[in-house]
């Protein structure tokens, strides 16, 4: 990544250098880490002892060797753009995250070599990683059958031969890596602690990073919990905490960051009643256009009235208690807007579809509704400040549509702060900002996956017909 590039070299120019620092900024970046790795064992006199750690690798190998790298090693924003980069740092953010939980269930078990395992975990998918990085649109269709519903090994098989297993195991062999970075493929040695310890890190990072509420994620949580010995809800407790962790550890990466989604996106009471507010009679007519308008223009915008609603009669417990479950009401607002999400998702082929609902004071724009595949990154903790000129800004200054589309995204992209790429898919998105009765509510968003391929022209037509059919129903 650029920033490791740009921290190494400023680490270096320091009078003294700091190894147990630079260690640590390395060892962040499975690319640079690789490399490191590959050099120490391509040595003319390699070490007599396998180097299995980063931290013993890199004064090892000198600081010549480490300031030509950060000034030779290419930069994966500049080699990589679209859904391939994106591809990549999910793979570099889910590496990461591996380490990071191996490393501590090493030291739950008061083992040895912890930062063997940290490093085993961190280049335990080097497969995928060099093809987003060398065969793109092979890596791309086999996650096309991923999410699909095609097993991952299978889905690797049909498209490249060979499991994404095997390629890891190939690699790690032909690059001399350590010996239990492809003693942790497979199951075949399962049996054995560390290598069992590498894989479930591997798999918790992994099943982690498309949301904490799905199935599969709760069957690895209950494997961890008997490795470790210890309870279902403790293992839960335990993944959380780590995963906050290694958040406030790599927050200022161009990282996802699953821990992220542990915090809810639920609208508080009054931001509920706000939307509720802003149902009214009155139709708006709508007239959507192609492209937002600028931030200038946004911040000259006049501020919208905050919308109220009465305090809602005091509730009959008694009277609650007699009614059957099947008699709860459903919020018609809610309804609606799920009902366009679905007909998105099911209909149009959109992988994620979301509606984000401004704050009462305008300030932040959350996720409130969103229906998404299984196999994506989610979006239900999607928030965006929107105290600063940004391009979603923009889209709330009135009622209007975007498509992020290759042609566009040089000049769009930049008006979009970091927090929210790393949440999007930057090769392309569809929007709509929903205004009722004159007034900013929030807006549609929609995409095929975080690391998908654009949206079509066609897709777009119809998310805009879908859209404004929801507001005129809502304003109706």
């Amino acid at each position: 990544m650029q920033r490791t590039l740009t921290q190494v070299r400023d680490l270096l120019r320091k009078s003294s250098v700091n190894h147990g620092r630079l260690s640590e900024v390395i060892s962040r970046d499975p690319g640079f880490s690789l490399y490191v790795m590959r050099q120490i064992n391509s040595l003319p006199n390699p070490p007599k002892e396998p180097i299995t750690k980063i931290s013993l690798a890199i004064p090892l190998l000198g600081m010549d060797a480490i300031e030509q790298a950060s000034r030779t090693l290419p930069s994966l924003e500049e080699k990589l753009k679209g859904p391939p980069r994106r591809g990549l740092i999910d793979c570099y953010s889910r590496a990461v995250h591996a380490a990071i939980y191996a490393s501590n269930i090493a030291e739950m078990q008061r083992w040895q070599e912890v930062d063997s395992l940290y490093t085993a975990a961190l280049l335990h998918d080097i497969g995928e990683m060099a093809l987003w990085a060398i065969a793109p649109d092979d890596m791309r269709t086999v996650q096309r059958k991923i999410i699909q519903r095609t097993p991952r090994e299978r889905a690797a098989q049909e498209i490249l031969g060979v499991t994404l297993e095997e390629l890891n195991v190939q690699l790690g062999l032909k690059w001399q890596l350590p010996e239990l970075v492809h003693e942790s493929q497979g199951l075949s040695n399962s049996h054995l602690p560390k290598p069992l310890s590498v894989m479930l890190a591997s798999i918790l990072a992994r099943e982690s990073s498309l949301g904490w509420q799905h199935e599969k994620l709760d069957n690895d949580i209950e494997l961890l919990a008997e490795f470790l010995e210890i309870s279902h809800e403790e293992a839960i407790a335990y993944l959380h905490r780590l995963a906050a962790e290694a958040a406030r550890d790599l927050h200022r990466l161009t990282l996802p960051l699953p821990a992220f989604h542990l915090i809810s996106g639920g609208l508080a009471a009054h931001e509920t009643e706000t939307a509720n507010a802003a149902v009214s009679p009155v139709t708006t007519r709508q007239a959507p256009v192609n492209a937002p308008e600028s931030s200038s223009d946004a911040k000259s915008a006049p501020q919208p009235q905050h919308a109220t609603s009465p305090e809602p009669p005091p509730s009959d417990e008694k009277k609650a208690a007699s009614q059957p479950a099947t008699k709860k009401r459903v919020n018609p607002l809610q309804a609606l807007l799920n009902d366009a999400l679905q007909q998105m998702h099911e209909e149009l082929g959109l992988s994620r579809t979301m509606f984000a609902m401004l704050s009462p004071d305008k300030s932040a724009l959350r996720a409130r509704f969103v229906v998404e595949s299984e196999q994506q990154l989610s979006l239900k903790g999607f928030a965006l400040n929107m105290t600063k000129p940004n391009l979603f800004k923009a889209l709330m200054n009135k009622p209007q549509a975007i498509s992020l589309n290759r042609d566009n995204a040089e000049q769009y992209l930049p008006m979009i702060p970091q927090s929210a790429l790393e949440q999007i898919n930057n090769s392309g998105f569809v929007s709509m900002s929903v205004f009722i009765q004159g007034k900013p509510v929030g807006l549609f968003y929609a995409d095929n996956g975080i690391s998908g391929p654009g949206v079509t022209r066609r897709q777009y037509d119809n998310f805009k017909v879908i859209c404004q059919k929801t507001v005129q129903s809502i304003s109706s």
